[in-house]
């Protein structure tokens, strides 16, 4: 399983991407389908009380299927915009996966 680290510090890094959450269980099932769906990458959780920072160093993945796995139940990935009030990096989203990706340009 990928590292995953939590860190109520915020220790950070320029180049590190992925969602901003309200606290709660969708948050817990988004950063063990974030750890799933990014193999081999270091997965950094911020936990602020309120919300959590979930994010990985240049991109990081997650597909419906994974959370969909991790919740226990159907999920339509447009609902996680609800529950995202922030993120870092830029975005892409399709109908069955959302990318967060850094590019500096």
């Amino acid at each position: 399983m990928n590292a995953a680290t939590r860190d109520n510090h915020g220790e950070g890094s320029a180049n590190w991407v992925g969602p901003v959450l309200r606290a709660g269980d969708l948050a817990e099932s988004v950063a063990r389908a974030i750890a799933e769906d990014n193999p081999g990458k270091r997965i950094n959780i911020l936990d602020r009380g309120d919300y959590v920072r979930i994010h990985t160093d240049q991109q990081c993945r997650l597909t419906r299927q994974t959370l969909e796995r991790q919740l226990g139940h159907p999920y339509e990935l447009r609902l996680l915009e609800l529950e995202m009030p922030s993120f870092s990096g830029r975005l892409e989203t399709r109908a069955d996966e959302y990318v967060w990706y850094y590019r500096n340009s």
